[in-house]
């Protein structure tokens, strides 16, 4: 049965996680502590489930570690951070043209949009980006009924409207899902399939794959799994406006995008939501980060010229997961910028 939430247990993916990159100037980046960042990674170290700390300065490696057996080429389920990753994937496809732009109705695409009856149809591509669909949903316990499904888009669009499409927020896997239905109706290409060519290859970076639905639709919003250094050079690439080896990758409009705050306030004021990334400020500094459940983080620091990433092993029992998830925000403002300058 297919599943939304795929264990992150150890795997060893056979693909290069080295291509493109400088690995001669490991550690050589300027204005960084190491010593500092030594004693920061060895109590993440005694995380049980930590598997990786990366930090990149200058589009350097600045500092490298794995964890209780991992490295370079352990394969990670990023969880929710795949969300930051299809919103690049769209920002690609309406710059390419292959998606005519961020306001068209969903049910020009998906027929079972226009089966749902209502407004499901007229549901934009930027409602949904913006998690504004209107359509009801709880993470977890709908997605556990919908795994149960023969058809998960049908089962997503079949949920009532508990709002008025794009009149409010409301953080749901089942928008992205949605999402990855339409690219790959709009393309014939499978989410995967359309980021590896146009993402993933440009960015000189493997990925060992990407779950999805009975029908072949890949999970928009989860089970993506990537080495770790492919998840920080996926946040590089937003640290650089979303600019590779001279070529304009990811639109800068998708860039800016990704930074409009979707009205939606969390119940921890430090964070907000923009455009299927999280953002923040640390000691003054703007932060845009994608989030992954149970410590799945890679966090852009512009100001700085940093980018940060970890991954933490999701196998287990949620709350021991959920329990020893790092705290993000307050691993950067007291071990990471102190290291920084």
């Amino acid at each position: 049965m297919a599943e939304f939430y795929l264990d992150n247990g150890p795997q060893t993916f056979r693909g290069d996680p080295d291509a493109g990159w400088d690995n001669g100037a490991r550690y050589a980046a300027p204005g960084v502590d190491v010593q500092s960042l030594d004693e920061s990674a060895d109590w993440f170290h005694g995380v049980k489930n930590a598997r990786s700390l990366i930090v990149l300065r200058g589009g350097r490696i600045a500092y490298e570690r794995y964890f209780h057996g991992s490295g370079p080429q352990q394969s990670n389920n990023v969880h929710s951070a795949s969300k930051s990753i299809l919103q690049a994937v769209y920002g690609i496809a309406v710059g390419r043209g292959d998606l005519p732009g961020y306001d068209i109705p969903i049910g020009h695409y998906l027929p079972a949009a226009v089966a749902a009856g209502g407004a499901k149809a007229a549901i934009t591509i930027r409602q949904l980006l913006l998690m504004r669909s209107g359509l009801q949903w709880s993470e977890d316990e709908t997605e556990y009924a919908i795994e149960n499904e023969e058809n998960w888009i049908e089962a997503i669009l079949g949920q009532p409207l508990a709002a008025t499409p794009g009149s409010r927020f409301h953080y749901s896997t089942g928008d992205t899902h949605l999402l990855s239905a339409v690219l790959q109706a709009a393309t014939g290409a499978t989410l995967e399939q359309y980021a590896s060519a146009h993402l993933f290859t440009p960015l000189g970076i493997s990925h060992q794959g990407w779950g999805c639905d009975p029908q072949g639709i890949a999970s928009g919003g989860c089970n993506l799994f990537l080495p770790a250094r492919a998840l920080a050079r996926f946040g590089e690439l937003y640290l650089r406006n979303g600019v590779w080896n001279g070529r304009q990758l990811v639109p800068a409009e998708a860039v800016a995008f990704s930074r409009t705050y979707s009205g939606h306030k969390e119940s921890d004021p430090r964070y907000q939501y923009g455009a299927l990334w999280w953002l923040a400020t640390v000691q003054g500094h703007p932060v845009q980060f994608a989030w992954g459940w149970g410590g799945q983080y890679v966090a852009v620091v512009p100001s700085l010229d940093l980018v940060f990433s970890s991954t933490q092993d999701t196998t287990g029992k949620p709350k021991k997961v959920e329990a020893r998830e790092l705290d993000l925000l307050a691993f950067l403002d007291e071990d990471i910028l102190p290291a920084v300058t």
